[in-house]
This record gives structure tokens, sequence and C-alpha cells, in this order.
């Protein structure tokens, strides 16, 4: 028989019983979500955080801001860049499971994590919080051309037609963050636009290469790029063309154009040489899925480490 102080106790138990099991669902739910995000954003974080980042730095060394400003510029820049990310690549693989399975099956829809409904959903509530919070930051007309490019993109065009908007988008993609990322710390001035004019045309150019390393997915589902119509021996030797320029565009083209004609320019163009040419000698030279992938990692890394060299020769 129980008392009512044993009924009590039963009753406190199970409500501590309840709320330690409704935490732990809120704890497993939120690492899935962890995880889900992490996998889906993992190939293009470099893409997605650097850009922004540098180039808030580099507005706040030219226009000389105070170190706060600097800091909160670059919060700023931190975080609309992983919303950035987030809208880009649930936009992207929502339509993409198939070729993600065969590409890249650690991603969310082919481990299982998600399925393409519940992404699309995830996709346009991140769509929403990255247009509030650059409306507060200030830089949502740049937001707003990438979201509507994301949607066109993604939504619209066949994989056909993929030879010629993959160039276009990824040129909106190199104009665009750079330019939000500047905008967060300082108006967007004549120095700026020379970057990002230099900057996009460039590397747009030279991303292609992306197209090596994902034939046989791009293949199963009918994508037309530029290694299947072009044969990938053409794009390895567009790409290391290009790609072997680019010291003597960062020297030339960005940091005499800067007025960093001294240690800086001749420091930043030796780094990325070393860089670029090591790019242009394994495109040539290592074939393979295993090899094209960590090349354009290190494509990936050469990029980042040119927007970075824009802090240097802007200071």
């Amino acid at each position: 028989m129980l008392t009512d102080g044993t009924a009590g106790a039963n009753r406190a138990r199970r409500g501590v019983d309840s709320g330690t099991s409704g935490l732990r669902s809120v704890t497993r739910r939120f690492r899935r979500e962890v995880d889900l995000t992490v996998r889906m954003i993992a190939d293009n974080l470099i893409a997605g955080l650097l850009p922004p980042i540098m180039l808030s730095l580099a507005a706040s060394f030219h226009t000389g801001l105070p170190a706060a400003e600097l800091l909160v510029g670059v919060g700023k820049a931190a975080v609309l860049g992983l919303l950035f990310s987030y809208v880009t690549d649930s936009s992207n693989q929502v339509r993409s499971g198939a070729e993600d399975a065969l590409n890249k099956p650690y991603r969310p829809i082919p481990a299982g994590l998600v399925t393409a409904a519940g992404l699309a959903r995830r996709f346009w509530v991140a769509m929403a919080i990255c247009f509030l919070l650059a409306w507060v930051f200030g830089v949502w007309p740049w937001i707003l051309i990438w979201q509507v490019v994301v949607v066109l993109q993604y939504r619209w065009p066949s994989p056909r037609h993929y030879l010629w908007w993959k160039p276009l988008s990824n040129l909106s993609y190199q104009v665009v963050v750079p330019a939000y990322g500047w905008r967060l710390s300082a108006p967007l001035d004549a120095t700026a636009w020379t970057w990002i004019a230099i900057f996009s045309v460039y590397f747009t150019l030279a991303f292609i290469y992306e197209d090596v390393r994902d034939m046989d997915g791009d293949r199963a589902v009918g994508r037309r790029t530029p290694a299947l119509v072009f044969g990938p021996t053409f794009v390895r030797r567009w790409f290391a063309a290009i790609i072997v320029m680019l010291p003597f565009v960062v020297y030339f083209g960005l940091a005499r154009v800067s007025g960093a004609q001294d240690w800086r320019g001749v420091a930043s163009a030796t780094v990325l040489a070393i860089l670029a040419w090591t790019c242009a000698a394994r495109a040539l030279l290592r074939h393979g899925r295993p090899a094209d992938r960590r090349t354009f990692q290190l494509y990936f890394l050469t990029w980042g480490l040119t927007l970075a060299t824009a802090p240097l020769l802007l200071a």
C-alpha cells in the first residue's frame, strides 16, 4: 500500500526521469544537427569563411579602424560566413543525393542523416535567418543577390546546362562574398573593387578544375561539365596554365596597385608561387580521384592564402 509520501516520491521521481529524458533527447538532436552541418559544409568551409573574414580584416587595416571595431567586423563576417555556407551547401545537396552517393557518401543525405525534404526545410529556414542577419548588419543587398542566384541555379537549370550556368554562378560568388566581407567593416571604395575584380575573374577561370574530381558522379546524373565535354586533359592544362601565373597576378595586379611594393609584395608572391606551382604540377602529373581531391584542396588553400594577403598588402 502506497502512502501519500510514497506516491509523492514516485511522482517526483517520474518527473525527474522525464526531465532527464527530455534533456537527453534535446542533446541528441543538437548533436545530430551539428554532425549533419559539419558533414554538409566541411568541403567548402574555407570558401565560406575565409573571404568575408579576410576582406573584413583588409578593410579594417585599410581604413585604420580601432581594434574593437575590427573585432566586431570580423565576428560578423564569421557568423554570416557560416550561415552563407549553410545556405549554399544545403541548397546544392538537396538535389545532389544520387551524385553525392558516388562522389561524397559522407554527406548528410547519402549517409542517411536526413532526407531531401528535410534538408530543403533546413535550407529555407537558413535562408530567412541569413537574410535577417544581413539586414541587421547592413549588407542585405549582397546576400539577397546570392540567395537569388542560389534559388535559380539549384531549382531550375538542368544538369545539361551546367556548362554555361556554373561559371556565372562561380563568378557571382567570387564577387558577392568579398564584397559583403569588406562592407561589414568599411564602405566599398576603388581599392576594394580592384581587388574584387581581379580576384573574382582570375579564380573563376581556374575553378573548372573542381569538375575533374567529380566526373563519375557528374556522368551518372547527365551533367555536362568542362571535364566531360572537353576532356580532363584539357581542363588540367587549362588549370595549370592559369594557376602558374598566380604569383605574377598577385605581385603586379594586387600588391603594386595597393602600394605594397616592399617586402610584403615579394613575400606574398613567393609563398603563393610555391603553392600555385605545386598545384599546377599535381594537376598535370597526379591523376585519379584521391589525387585530384587533394590537389583541389591544395588549390582551395592557395585561394584562401591569396585572400589572406589582402590584410597584409592593404595595411
